[in-house]
């Protein structure tokens, strides 16, 4: 690549377009607290450090969830399985269900201080330890409090260029 084209301003139809073809494991970040309850599909979650146990997720300042897991100082990561395609889009807001709503489509267990989401991969509560600006979204990092596992052998849902996948 030479200097012209990485100086040249990329615009957000493609850069849009590349991010599309990264394929991540899609998840439901949720937060539950005194500020209420609110959650999102998110696909921007990554493990930080081991020491301590930390991970990151970026969250649109706009959305709903983002103000509330800010207040909340908690927020949990559900990873999803490959049959939970109906959640992942019930709260990315592709369905009529809002608010308390969005979490009736699927069952909770309740785990004590937080609540984990059955049939998830795994659900991993953190406590909030710092947000920094990402322009647009909030980069949101979390030490890991507790880890649930579930017992199932199901494969991630996977998110790539504009469509649900699993690993064949």
């Amino acid at each position: 690549m030479d200097t012209t084209t990485q100086q040249k301003m990329i615009d957000s139809a493609l850069f849009k377009a590349a991010m599309r073809r990264i394929t991540s494991t899609v998840t439901i970040v949720t937060s539950e607290g005194i500020s209420g309850k609110e959650g999102l599909t998110a696909t921007a979650v990554t493990s930080l450090s081991d020491t301590p146990p930390s991970l990151l997720v970026c969250v649109n300042k706009q959305s709903k969830a983002h103000d509330v897991i800010l207040r909340n100082k908690t927020f949990s990561i559900h990873l999803l399985n490959e049959h939970q395609e109906a959640v992942s889009n019930t709260f990315a807001g592709y369905t009529d269900r809002q608010g308390d709503d969005k979490f009736s489509i699927v069952e909770w267990a309740d785990q004590g201080q937080y609540k984990s989401m059955e049939g998830a991969l795994a659900t991993i509560h953190c406590k909030l330890i710092e947000a920094h600006n990402g322009f647009t979204h909030n980069i949101l990092i979390g030490e890991i409090t507790e880890i649930t596992l579930s017992d199932e052998n199901d494969k991630p849902l996977l998110y790539g260029n504009g469509k649900y996948t699993s690993i064949k």
